[in-house]
């Protein structure tokens, strides 16, 4: 007997076992889900996997009737695990036509469709209901009273206290003014408006900055028309945005190592300070494009040094808003108290004139072909000076602002020679190395030097790792069915 006994309680945990298994997976289509209406006109609430209690259910069913009653409208409510199919939307508007939800002459239903294996909850309302309950507030009140409840697994108090504040939306119209007053204050906009205000006002500030630079660089400094404009704000804001993107990256690191929470800068207060950093970094960029316009504008260094003069001069508010670009006032400043010296004629007779260099032609005959070709790769630069008396030509040359890249060919004399470079003579493999040749050539001239050989080291593979059903009481027992509306698609949904 004792024996018998194990086996049959065994057999009816295995049983148990295969059955709750099958409630978990179970896929209700549209023609399996029990229509409220076969218990009864008053009934509203279709539970087949026991998700709510009988308690809810019942609470449920009295607010429908209530419902109806009082405005005529039809409420119905399913909560099932889960669903034949891939879109909730779908499903629950074929529900919703199928059922006949809401009454005929009105089209005043509403259906709300629970998932819980989803995660997902659907409003669909008849077009009769469109109006008063709007697709936004719907999205409002499953938002406050049914996801909160639900993420804690609490779904009776997330449905009741869904279907209390239908309830006073449809019943109450003061009430409902309230509710949705209440919403609005509770909404993120509405506790985040500071936010989006400050937000708001620093990108219309940097991109106002940003014209301003454009306006300064193309019309007021460089006024010829012939030249393209100093560049999109566009790209400068994005390159802005990236870098800020990139200090994040880096704070989400430094934080991780040090053990702190690196939820701390994901913060929806934060974002303002966020595009003030951006917008700082974006008005930089193009502080330094309108630098660079400038510098191209003008061959004469002298002309170039005013008109940058000048043009920072312009920039104060850009400055302030971003103490980023006082690194190259700062630099242009040094740079241009050096210069002056390039200014000097070669003696005090007073008869010396510096020729303009953005009046003569680029490749002007008073430079020969290495100096052009030194100016050209910037190692070199030279001040072209004539004497008022004699005629005589004088050109005096200074280091450039790539003279380290460069340096005195053997053969021209010109500082062209480039940088020694590594030229492939056999491709480094994954199980040998390669050899290359370490040249020298010139820039100007034909002059190649070989510098010997050099060992290219084997490739190295990177490696990666992987990580790796309610009960009911009351009403009548007698079948019904729903009036007959039908639905646009007009509702809401989410997911908890």
């Amino acid at each position: 007997m004792l024996i018998q006994r194990i086996t049959l309680t065994v057999l009816n945990s295995l049983l148990w076992c295969v059955a709750m298994c099958g409630v978990a997976v179970a896929q209700y289509s549209i023609a399996e889900i029990p229509n409220p209406k076969q218990q009864g006109q008053d009934f509203f609430i279709s539970n087949p996997d026991g998700i709510l209690s009988g308690y809810a259910v019942d609470s449920l069913n009295a607010l429908a009737r209530e419902i109806e009653g009082h405005s005529t409208a039809e409420v119905a409510i399913v909560a099932v695990t889960d669903f034949a199919g891939d879109d909730d939307f779908e499903f629950a508007l074929k529900l919703f036509q199928t059922w006949g939800i809401g009454k005929k002459e009105n089209d005043n239903g509403l259906l709300l469709f629970i998932a819980t294996e989803r995660r997902a909850y659907r409003f669909i309302t008849g077009y009769g209901m469109e109006a008063v309950l709007p697709d936004a507030l719907l999205k409002r009140v499953g938002e406050q009273y049914l996801v909160p409840e639900f993420r804690q697994g609490n779904y009776d108090g997330g449905m009741l206290a869904t279907a209390s504040a239908l309830r006073d939306i449809l019943l109450n119209p003061e009430r409902a003014e309230e509710l949705k007053a209440e919403m609005r204050q509770q909404s993120f906009f509405y506790r985040y408006q500071d936010v989006g205000i400050y937000s708001l006002v620093i990108i219309v500030l940097t991109f106002a900055v940003m014209k301003w630079i454009g306006y300064v660089a193309e019309k007021k400094i460089v006024t010829d028309k012939r030249r393209k404009s100093v560049g999109q704000n566009g790209l400068a804001a994005v390159g802005g945005c990236g870098c800020m993107v990139m200090i994040l990256f880096i704070g989400v690191f430094a934080l991780w190592f040090t053990g702190m929470d690196p939820k701390a800068i994901f913060q929806v207060k934060l974002i303002p300070w966020y595009l003030a950093l951006g917008g700082s970094l974006a008005i930089s960029i193009k502080y330094s494009k309108g630098e660079e316009y400038i510098r191209k504008a003008y061959r004469d260094e002298k002309n170039r040094l005013s008109a940058l003069t000048s043009y920072h001069r312009w920039m104060v508010v850009p400055l302030v808003l971003s103490p980023l670009s006082l690194i190259g006032l700062f630099i242009f400043l040094g740079r241009r108290n050096a210069m002056r010296i390039r200014f000097v004629p070669p003696d005090d007779s007073g008869n010396w004139k510096r020729l303009d260099r953005d009046q003569l032609k680029a490749k002007t005959d008073l430079l020969d072909e290495g100096q052009l070709s030194e100016e050209k790769n910037l190692s070199r630069s030279y001040q072209i000076w004539e004497h008022a008396l004699t005629g005589e030509i004088k050109t005096v040359g200074w280091d450039g602002l790539r003279k380290k890249n460069f340096s005195e060919c053997p053969s021209c004399h010109y500082r062209t020679l480039k940088k020694p470079v590594v030229k492939t003579i056999k491709a480094a493999t994954y199980s040998a190395s390669g050899e290359g040749e370490r040249t020298a050539e010139c820039a100007f001239c034909d002059y190649r030097v070989s510098l010997g050989t050099v060992v290219i080291p084997k490739k190295v593979r990177s490696s990666s790792s992987s990580s790796g059903g309610g009960s009911s009481s009351g009403g009548s027992s007698s079948s019904g069915s729903f009036g007959g509306g039908s639905s646009g698609g007009g509702g809401a949904g989410g997911r908890w």
